[in-house]
């Protein structure tokens, strides 16, 4: 099975996003067009090498600036988990038409459309059941 990887550089980008750190800090490090695009990419549900290209170039340029590791995540194994039942678990996933692969976790008693914004679209996460 193959992994979407700019989802997952995307889910990782997103929490991030929130307030102006992100954004004044990839404008001090000569990256706010490439930020500006991957937002608005994200938010028009764009997809392509355009969009790999520009979290590249956003880890490169946050990289030069002694932050490693942007969009990028800590690499491990998990050993499948045995037996034949499948917990379902329901969280909050992302909402843009291209949506990335974050995921919060939904608590008890939630409803829907309640559930936190988006720092990249501003639109609200939506509910998602998740089979184990």
């Amino acid at each position: 099975m193959a992994v979407d990887e700019v989802a997952e550089k995307l889910a990782r980008l997103c929490p991030q996003a929130e307030g102006d750190s992100l954004a004044e800090h990839a404008r001090a490090y000569g990256a706010g067009e490439v930020l500006d695009r991957l937002t608005a990419a994200v938010r028009a549900g764009r997809d392509g090498p355009g969009l790999a290209a520009d979290l590249h170039a956003l880890d490169e340029a946050f990289a030069r600036h002694g932050i490693d590791g942007l969009t990028t995540g800590a690499r491990g194994y998990e050993t499948p988990r045995g037996g034949r039942e499948h917990p379902v678990v329901t969280v909050w996933a992302c909402p843009a038409p291209r949506p990335c692969s974050r995921m919060v976790p939904r608590q008890d008693g939630e409803r829907d459309g309640a559930g936190p914004p988006c720092a990249l679209t501003g639109l609200r996460l939506v509910s998602r059941r998740i089979h184990l």
